[in-house]
């Protein structure tokens, strides 16, 4: 008789949550076990701006997988659990729950920890009316912010800043994007292409590109102002704002990959091959955590799509069963489509 396979998953986001669906469509008596940190089941981060402007009516709305679907695929999904140990020796996972120690044993494992946001060194960062925006309960507090707030200052002009301030302007704020760099989407756009862009944003969101933010204004413990500086002149100068949202790019959360001895590659990620294996047997990654190679260049990249973690997602689930999936040979980092 064939023993039953134990596969554990960290982190339900894209990858980690396809990862589980494909490993049930491969072993359909398998046992599989996600550990999430947070309070909700796979959602979509990219629509967060757009619940914020009321686009999207509710955060709930985001959600694509709830518990109870997990439930019904026969998958134990765990919530508010943190997994604060991996015994590579024993093939065992500890993880804490409110004050539960729970412990479970694995064949495969798959880490999907994901990523967190940068934090740029400003001085009295920590400051009330300072926020990120990566997760359903960073919206939730920046929904219950903003209706006392008229100005906003938004570091970073990503996609993740540009989208903010289009909707945060869709509810008649004022909108500063501070950039360190020269232009905006650096990161997916040629040079050429972002002055197209730039001319189909809204005159009224103002953008500094080459500037920094080298400190926060605060009176009685609340933001007031910012100190921006010009990286070309040196030149500073005060704004006022009532809001700061950093988008200033993620950082991928390795740690836990790292104590166990998984190969960090030179962008940060975790290194995987074609099948979503990382250096350590029978250990698999997937998504923002992770880095791959990128098919235009052929040099090692950030994994930061959704899309291309549910692709790894579909590879680490299907080989974690025991079957045989490989993935290209690189990503594309198609941003736009």
């Amino acid at each position: 008789m064939n023993q039953i396979k134990n596969i554990v998953i960290i982190g339900c986001g894209a990858g980690g949550g396809t990862a589980a669906q494909f490993a049930r469509k491969t072993d359909r008596k398998c046992s599989i076990t996600i550990f999430e940190k947070g309070n909700y089941p796979q959602y979509s981060k990219c629509g967060l701006p757009y619940a914020i402007s009321g686009e999207i009516q509710k955060l709930s709305d985001l959600i694509e997988f709830d518990e109870e679907w997990f439930k019904k695929a026969n998958i134990n999904l765990e919530l508010n659990t943190t997994v604060e140990k991996i015994d590579i020796n024993k093939k065992l996972i500890i993880a804490k729950k409110q004050n539960n120690v729970l412990e479970k044993p694995y064949d495969s494992l798959i880490i999907c920890t994901g990523a967190t946001p940068f934090i740029p060194n400003i001085k009295s960062i920590d400051t009330k009316g300072v926020f990120v925006l990566r997760t359903i309960d960073d919206a939730k507090k920046i929904s219950a912010y903003i209706f006392k707030v008229k100005n906003v200052v938004i570091v970073g002009a990503g996609l993740v800043g540009l989208e903010i301030a289009d909707n945060l302007r869709k509810k008649g704020m004022n909108i500063t994007i501070i950039e360190a760099l020269p232009r905006i989407l650096t990161n997916n756009l040629d040079d050429d292409m972002t002055k197209i862009v730039q001319e189909h944003i809204p005159k009224d969101i103002k953008i500094l590109t080459n500037h920094l933010i080298t400190r926060v204004i605060s009176n009685k413990e609340k933001i007031k102002k910012v100190v921006i500086k010009d990286k070309r002149s040196g030149e500073e100068k005060e704004i006022d704002t009532d809001l700061l949202i950093v988008g200033a790019g993620n950082q991928p959360n390795i740690q836990i990959a790292k104590n166990i001895g998984c190969k960090i590659g030179t962008t940060g990620g975790i290194v995987v091959n074609n099948k979503c294996e990382t250096s350590v047997k029978n250990i698999y990654a997937v998504g923002d955590c992770t880095e791959y190679i990128d098919f235009v260049t052929a040099k090692p990249a950030l994994v930061g799509l959704g899309s291309i973690a549910v692709r790894q997602g579909i590879a680490a689930g299907t080989n974690a069963a025991g079957s045989n999936y490989e993935l290209p040979k690189g990503f594309l980092n198609t941003s736009f489509r």
